[in-house]
């Protein structure tokens, strides 16, 4: 059997990681604008780009990941069976228990994947997006600047004589931070560079050739400090972090679907503020129910590739992506209906899932135990048939004379 082994799972990883390839860039070319959009109208980079449609690949990936599985075990059978290849596997004294193996260790370590997916990589990837659409669509300190104009931001009053377009280079720098109950900075520089690390992260100023000014604060009885306590410090080069003290985006999880895992877990008997308990309950067992179904996807897709015997086409391919679709959007509808306390959580999610894997066993038994009867193969054909004869018929009888 490993040789079987090793021959299914490489037919199964063809088909599979082109069609992860393919639903990646379908799925990001339809965000990819959106984002584009987004940080060019804020005046963004194109590093963040391509960070933040990076932040969105582990949400697609958990997506992709099932429906690339199921193509792929659906395609490699049904060619496995088209070509007679499956029937010398037959032949061999090999069945479909035997064949099924493999499979499911690869669904096994799959599952195990898609179990980091969305337990760690979807909450942290989906918080980290949020806070850089939040961070370019806020306020900040590059996008109000002026040249020649006084801006303030909280407690620090900023003037440039001259900024580049993009922002960035400055020229006759001035930065005053200071009032009545803290120690005043004054810094003048006569050059400027303004950088971010990332969407999320903090303007950094890199100042040079300038000078820095710190004046005490007034003391208690209104009389200044004696002038010995001020500091002039000349700089060649100077750093200093510029942010709009109130942009800074709220912590990671306020929203369930941040929250890992086992911070789900941890959440059901005392959730965080901001969140109903019905809502931690079905965010934990839409995630636990999508991570065991990834073992069902082999036993629905077999009887699918193969139970066709004597027959012109093949629906397995069809059926089996309506069925796979249909239980998605049952379980979104289901999750929706937990979330906001319509549905109990085992009525909305579970009970679906109990359905889907004993349909799911039931088919695999059957295609396993049973010989398949090629008369409904055959009517099945016959049927189609009709039904594409009749329709040039009614072209025909809709063109004008």
């Amino acid at each position: 059997m490993a040789i079987y082994s090793r021959y299914l799972l490489t037919q199964i990883a063809r088909p599979m990681i082109t069609a992860i390839l393919v639903a990646l860039i379908a799925l990001l070319a339809e965000r990819t604008l959106r984002v584009i959009d987004l940080v060019v109208g804020w005046r963004g980079s194109l590093f963040i780009v391509f960070e933040m449609l990076g932040y969105l690949i582990p949400h697609y990936m958990g997506l992709a990941l099932p429906v690339a599985f199921f193509l792929g075990i659906l395609l490699t059978f049904s060619r496995l069976s088209r070509e007679g290849e499956l029937a010398a596997i037959y032949a061999s004294g090999a069945g479909l228990p035997q064949l099924l193996r493999p499979i499911l260790v690869a669904a096994m370590a799959l599952a195990v994947a898609v179990a980091l997916l969305v337990s760690l990589l979807q909450p942290y990837a989906r918080y980290a997006y949020r806070a850089a659409t939040y961070a370019l669509t806020n306020a900040t300190f590059t996008t109000l600047l002026q040249d020649g104009l006084f801006t303030t931001l909280g407690d620090t009053t900023y003037m440039v004589e001259k900024i580049s377009e993009d922002k960035s280079q400055m020229e006759r720098v001035f930065l005053y931070k200071g009032g009545t109950d803290r120690d005043s900075v004054t810094i003048t520089a006569a050059r400027g560079h303004a950088e971010r690390a990332g969407p999320t992260e903090p303007i950094v100023l890199k100042l040079q050739d300038g000078l820095q000014q710190l004046v005490p604060r007034h003391t208690g009885d209104g009389a200044r400090q004696s002038s010995s306590g001020e500091v002039v410090i000349r700089f060649r080069e100077f750093e200093t972090e510029l942010a709009n003290p109130d942009a800074n985006f709220r912590p990671r999880g306020e929203d369930e679907r941040e929250m890992t895992l086992y911070e789900l877990w941890a959440a059901r008997g005392s959730p965080p503020a901001g969140v109903d308990p019905w809502e931690i309950e079905s965010e934990l067992a839409g995630r636990l129910v999508r991570i065991l179904s990834l073992p069902l996807l082999p036993l629905m897709a077999i009887p699918l590739a193969i139970d066709r015997v004597r027959g012109q086409r093949s629906y397995g391919l069809v059926v089996g992506l309506a069925m796979l679709i249909a239980f998605h959007q049952v379980l979104q509808v289901g999750e929706a209906l937990a979330d906001n306390n319509k549905l109990p959580t085992w009525l909305a999610l579970w009970v679906p899932y109990a359905l889907f894997a004993l349909a799911s066993l039931l088919m695999f038994l059957r295609a396993a135990t049973r010989v398949p009867d090629p008369r409904f193969g055959i009517w099945l054909d016959q049927q189609f048939d009709q039904i594409g004869r009749l329709l040039p018929r009614r072209r025909a009888a809709a063109t004008p004379g």
